[in-house]
Parts: structure tokens; C-alpha cells; sequence
């Protein structure tokens, strides 16, 4: 949680505006209350303005007005006989006003009886007048010169229950202009946080060695994907509505109960009474959720990497008739992400129950004793009401923070995985001050080379070999020997266990990485091609070259015939993994992506060993191109490669054991003259 929070330093700013503008919101949410207070006040008590609070002074001769409804009209003798019978109960009469033909408004001041029991004289006051007058209905409030303590009243000739329903509209128009600019300047942060998180780990994977993506092949690399994206977006939550969560409502929740302290702080503490028996399971639950959510997350990106895997792979799934394994393998995948979502699922909802019911002890006990408030008239109806409405504006702040303790876990277990991508070290490193070759001659040497991508098995043993610049060397050699992870070792891929690898006399260690690999060019047996047009892709090998450029290097490649027959020409899309070429076009594409580049050094993996013999016969010719005047390391099964070659260097598991031309290999009669004689010859009478 302390490293999230470091990247929100970058934002203090914003984050104290975010903070002003809460602290307007929580003020606006709670001004709901008092309205509701307000309101009640005002149909009961018919005030008018807008005061702070409504009191009484609990005194004798306090101003009262009283609301008397009869069943039937008003004659002049009954309002006789009403006044007689108020002055015997103590009554001061100040005036007496007929609203309508069975309402009478009285002005008077009351006694001390009243002002101790408002209810209870009501109600005899009721019963003592109704044979004099008939049945009636009294309702109390206070009289005309009622004031707010501090005597400060908005628009004092308009009746209160006129005024509220516009200051109600005043309210939610300013709640809105600060719940845009809080969400916005929200939302703003959040993005860019993900962004940045997003940014430092593709940088990060970008830096890392080949080593770690070799360990997440395929079958991994949609946790990677996932780690990218999904949890990423449980991070963003944190970064959005939780910022939110975590900053405005517990404003609402604090002045709230400064509020409700000021206005009862008995009231108020026996409604948060029930709050420490909250702590103990919310803690013990948001525990087992960070635990449990960390399993739902590595889940997802295991059916992740399912889909991946067999949708890259469906040609083979549909050869080898596997529809039916994959589908079952893709279920028990979901199958083990509904369980885990399952568990996720009861455990977070568990928080708001418990949650609800002990607040609903809290609302019981609130009830009561602020019942008995106003029986005892300690507690003005209005005054009731703004505490109900008070303390319900807090239970949604409550349960909202309650709810920050199962999604907090869950963006943590987020940022654990994110952070562990984050600080993944490449274990091949550049040294403090590498040198930097302006340029390179092309001189390559294996000076006792051993490496093995377990230190406990080599797969190379004591590899020495010096190659001049200009020398095109053949790797050959049977399955496993250890061809590829040669040429591996002259991109740098990797950094053997012992020994050294030199170009121009340069330990590859003591050189900078990215120059180093800009002398180099490598096209692989399965050539990759990125989303984008043809002239783009070939341009990747020098971004920045001219159309020209591109054009001649295409030219080179004997692919520039192809293009031009394509529907847009260089500027044809090639589609995911340039599946809308065929494996010889893409391959020649690749080729005029490595002319393009103009390394000294090239790297040729049997990049011609997947093509018909009509593709062969152009790629051929363009690599010949290619590796005119170049430093060239090829892997190849096909004789027509290996003949070309300078020198042919055999490997049997992880040792040279031969080197020499074909005609020298074969007179030696050792390996390379077996492996001609069980795989080249066939080659040899087909091309003829």
C-alpha cells in the first residue's frame, strides 16, 4: 500500500484540490439533514424563513400558536365558550383569527404545562374543551415572534415549507458542479497512474532477457498479459472511486458526528455505540479476501494464457482433431475461476450484512432513547428528524468504507503481481560505463565459452572459435546440439557461465546493449511481422528510412515484384503475425527488413527450412544478397545453404566436434558426413 501511495506524490496538488472540493461535497451531502429538520419544523410548528435551528425558550409566557379544527362550523358563541375555556387553563389570549369556516388560529402564551409536556396537554386540553365546544383537533407550534437563537432569518415573511423546496434545488445544483469536478479531477489522476504503471512494466519487459521469456513461453505469457491489463484495472479502483471512497466519505462520516456531538453527543454516541465489535471481523475478513482474490487473479490469467496458446495454435488443435481436449481443458480453467470467484464472492459479500445488522442495533437504540427526548421535551420534532436523516446519510459513507476492506485486498493482491513485474532484473546487465562501437568490423570470438540455461547442465561445453569479419559460418549439427543457443550467445541474448564472447576484440559484456544489436540482423525460421503495412514493417529494421530506402531494400529481397501486386502496395496491411502474406513473402519481407538495416553481423536461424521450393529459390537468392560482404552465422538444414558457407562447424551435444568446408567434412568421413549421407543426400538427388 506505502509504494501505491508513492505514486500519488506526483499529485499532491491535485490531491488537496480533490480534498477542498470533498470537504464542500460532505458539507452539501449533510446540509440534507438540516433541510429535513427544517421541514419538519415547518409543517409542524408553520415557520417562516429560513433560521439556523428552531427552539423554544423554555419559559413561561413563551409565544404559542394554537390550530384548533372543529367537526362543525364556528359560531360566535363557541369561539366565546373556546376562549373562556383556554383562560381557565392558563391561557393568555393575544388574538383569535377564523382561517376557515372550522379552523381557528389562537395567539396566546403558554403555560409552564405545556412547555413540560406539550403532548400530554394537548391532549387534555382536547378533551376538557369537546363538551363546551364539540369534538376538536388542536395542533401547537410557536408563536409569530419565534426566532432562531441567533435571530438571523432568510426572507422572514415567506413560510419556510416555500423556501426549502428551492434551496433543496440550490443544493443539488452545487452537489453536482462539485461531484463533476471531484470524479473528474479523480478519474484524471487514476488514468494517468495506470498509465504510468502500464508504461513501467511493457518498459520493464522490454529490458528484460530472452532467459525470462523462454521461462514464460506461450503457455505463461498470458499471466503477462493479464498482469498488464486485469490487474491493472483492480489498481485503477484504488486510483478512482476508491481515492473517493477513502477521502469523501470519511469526511461525511467525521462531520457528521461533530454535528451530531453538537447537537446531542449522548444521541450520537450510542448510535456509533456498536462500532468496535465491526473491527474485529472486518480486519480478520479483509485478510483472508487479499488471499483469496490473489487466487481469482491468477486464475483469470490462466484461462488467459489457455486462449492464447490454443488460438495461436489452432491449425494444430484441428489437425490433430484435439477440439474436444481443448474445450474440456478451457473448462476445468473456468471451472477452477468460478470456484475461486465463488469464495471471492462469500466473503465479500459477507462484510454488509454484518454490517447492516449491527447498525440496525445502533437505529434501535437511537430510536428509543431519542423517542423519549421528545416526550420529555428535550428534543424538538425538527430537530429528531435532522438527526434520522443524519444518521442515514452516514450509514451509506459507513457501508461504503465497510466496502472498501473487500476491494482494497483485492487491488493489493493486484499490485503485488504488478509490482513483482515491475521489479523483475534482467539477468543479462549492462556494465556502469559500457563502451559504445560507432563501428563494427565483424570479428567474432568464442574464447571458451561453457553456458547452459541450468547452471547444473550445460548445454555448450568449452566452445572456442574465431570467425573473421566477412566469414560466413554453417551451424550444423543434430537436434539439440546446441546451434541455436550459439548464435543466442552473439545477440546476447544470453551471458555464458564461463568463458567470453568477443566482437572485434570486445568482451560483449563490457559493450552497450542496444548499440551492440544495431550491427546485428537476424531472421528466424518463422518470421514475425507486426500489425501495420508492408512498407512498415520492413522500415523496422531503420526506423525513419526514406520510401527509397524501403523500396531498394524490398528490391534486394525479391519482394518488391509481390508488393506492388498487392491490392495497396506498400501500404497493404499485413494483419496479425503478417497472417495475410504467405510464409515466402513474409520471409523476403524479412530479409529486406535486415538490408535495410545494414548489419555487419548477420544471424540466419533455417530461414529457409519451411518453404516450397518456388519461395526457396527467391529467398535464396536474397540472401546471398544479404550476406555479401557480412559476418554470418547460419543454421541451416538445407544443403544448398550450407555449400555457400566458408567453413562448416559441427556440434554434437554442446562441442565443436568438426569444422571445414563440404568437401573437407566429407573426406574426414566423421559426423557431417553422416548426417549427409542420412538427411543432405535426399535433398541433393531432389534438386536434381
Amino acid at each position: 500500500m506505502r509504494r501505491l501511495l508513492q505514486y500519488l506524490l506526483p499529485y499532491k496538488k491535485h490531491l488537496v484540490i480533490v480534498i477542498l472540493v470533498s470537504l464542500v461535497m460532505s458539507a452539501l451531502t449533510l446540509m440534507d439533514a438540516w433541510v429535513m429538520g427544517r421541514l419538519s419544523d415547518a409543517i409542524f410548528f408553520q415557520t417562516k424563513g429560513i433560521p439556523l435551528t428552531i427552539s423554544w425558550e423554555t419559559k413561561d409566557e413563551t409565544p404559542v400558536r394554537l390550530n384548533i379544527v372543529a367537526q362543525r362550523p364556528w359560531t360566535e358563541e363557541n369561539r366565546e365558550k373556546l376562549r373562556n375555556g383556554l383562560e381557565q387553563r392558563g391561557f393568555a389570549i393575544q388574538g383569535m383569527e377564523q382561517v376557515d369556516p372550522k379552523t381557528l388560529l389562537v395567539r396566546a402564551k403558554a403555560v409552564s404545562e405545556l412547555l413540560e409536556d406539550p403532548l400530554q396537554t394537548v391532549e387534555g386540553l382536547e378533551k376538557d374543551l369537546s363538551p363546551r365546544v364539540g369534538a376538536t383537533k388542536i395542533y401547537i407550534g410557536p408563536g409569530d415572534g419565534t426566532k432562531a437563537p441567533a435571530g438571523w432569518v432568510l426572507f422572514p415573511n415567506v413560510h419556510t415549507v416555500y423556501l426549502l423546496p428551492l434551496l433543496l434545488i440550490i443544493i443539488y445544483f452545487l452537489k453536482g458542479i462539485f461531484r463533476f469536478a471531484q470524479n473528474f479531477l479523480v478519474g484524471t489522476i487514476g488514468q494517468k497512474l495506470v498509465m504510468r504503471l502500464r508504461n513501467e512494466i511493457y518498459e520493464n519487459l522490454q529490458n528484460l532477457s530472452i532467459s525470462y521469456f523462454e521461462r514464460h513461453s506461450t503457455g505463461q505469457s498470458g499471466q503477462l498479459i493479464a498482469r498488464i491489463t486485469h490487474d491493472i484495472d483492480a489498481i485503477h479502483f484504488l486510483f478512482s472511486a476508491g481515492i473517493i471512497d477513502m477521502v469523501l466519505e470519511p469526511m461525511v462520516v467525521i462531520l457528521g458526528l461533530l454535528w451530531g456531538f453538537y447537537m446531542n453527543w449522548k444521541l450520537t454516541l450510542m448510535f456509533f455505540l456498536v462500532f468496535p465489535f465491526v473491527a474485529f471481523p472486518v480486519n480478520k475478513l479483509s485478510k483472508k479476501l487479499r488471499v483469496v482474490n490473489r487466487e481469482v487473479m491468477d486464475k483469470v490469467a490462466d484461462i488467459t494464457g489457455v486462449l492464447e496458446e490454443t488460438l495461436s495454435a489452432i491449425k494444430v488443435v484441428k489437425a490433430f482433431g484435439m477440439e474436444e481436449y481443448e474445450i474440456n481443458r478451457f473448462k476445468r480453467e473456468t471451472r477452477q475461476s468460478y470456484k475461486a470467484a465463488i469464495r471471492s464472492l462469500r466473503l465479500g459479500n459477507f462484510f454488509s450484512p454484518i454490517i447492516d445488522f449491527l447498525v440496525s442495533i445502533a437505529i434501535a437504540i437511537f430510536l428509543t432513547y431519542g423517542g423519549s427526548l421528545i416526550l420529555n421535551n428535550r428534543l424538538s420534532p425538527g430537530e429528531f428528524l435532522t438527526f434520522i436523516f443524519l444518521m442515514g446519510f452516514m450509514g451509506s459513507p459507513i457501508r461504503r468504507i465497510s466496502g472498501l476492506f473487500s476491494q482494497v485486498p483485492r487491488a493489493l493482491a493486484a499490485a503485488e503481481r504488478v509490482f513483482e513485474l515491475i521489479d523483475q532484473k534482467s539477468e543479462v546487465t549492462e556494465i556502469e560505463n559500457p563502451v559504445v562501437l560507432p563501428t563494427v568490423k565483424g570479428s567474432v570470438v568464442f574464447d571458451h565459452v561453457t553456458f547452459g540455461y541450468d547452471q547444473d547442465n550445460p548445454v555448450l561445453h568449452d566452445i572456442n572459435l574465431t570467425v573473421s569479419p566477412g566469414e560466413v559460418i554453417a551451424l550444423v549439427g543434430p537436434s539439440g546440439a546446441g546451434k541455436t543457443t550459439m548464435v543466442n550467445l552473439v545477440a546476447r541474448f544470453y551471458d555464458p557461465l564461463s568463458g567470453r564472447v568477443l566482437i572485434d576484440g570486445y568482451d560483449l559484456r563490457e559493450l552497450k546493449l542496444d548499440e551492440l544489436r544495431k550491427h546485428m540482423g537476424i531472421v528466424p525460421q518463422e518470421t514475425m511481422l507486426f500489425r501495420g503495412t508492408i512498407a512498415e514493417n520492413i522500415a523496422y529494421g531503420r526506423i525513419g528510412a526514406t520510401r527509397e530506402e524501403i523500396i531498394e531494400a524490398a528490391k534486394a529481397a525479391n519482394a518488391h515484384e509481390f508488393i506492388i501486386n498487392t491490392p495497396e502496395g506498400y501500404e497493404t496491411k499485413v494483419g496479425a503475425r503478417g497472417m495475410a502474406l504467405s510464409g515466402g513473402q513474409r520471409q523476403r519481407i524479412a530479409i529486406a527488413r535486415a538490408l535495410l538495416r545494414d548489419p555487419k553481423i548477420l544471424i540466419l536461424d533455417e530461414a529457409t527450412s519451411a518453404l516450397d521450393t518456388q519461395s526457396e529459390v527467391l529467398v535464396q537468392e536474397a540472401l546471398q544478397r544479404l550476406m555479401k560482404g557480412r559476418t554470418c552465422f547460419v543454421i541451416a538444414h538445407r544443403l544448398s545453404t550450407i555449400r555457400s558457407a566458408d567453413r562448416i562447424v559441427v556440434l554434437d551435444a554442446g562441442r565443436i566436434v568438426e569444422i571445414g568446408t563440404h568437401e573437407e567434412l566429407l573426406d574426414k568421413d566423421g559426423l557431417y558426413a553422416m548426417l549427409y549421407r542420412t538427411q543432405l543426400r535426399n535433398q541433393e538427388k531432389k534438386a536434381q
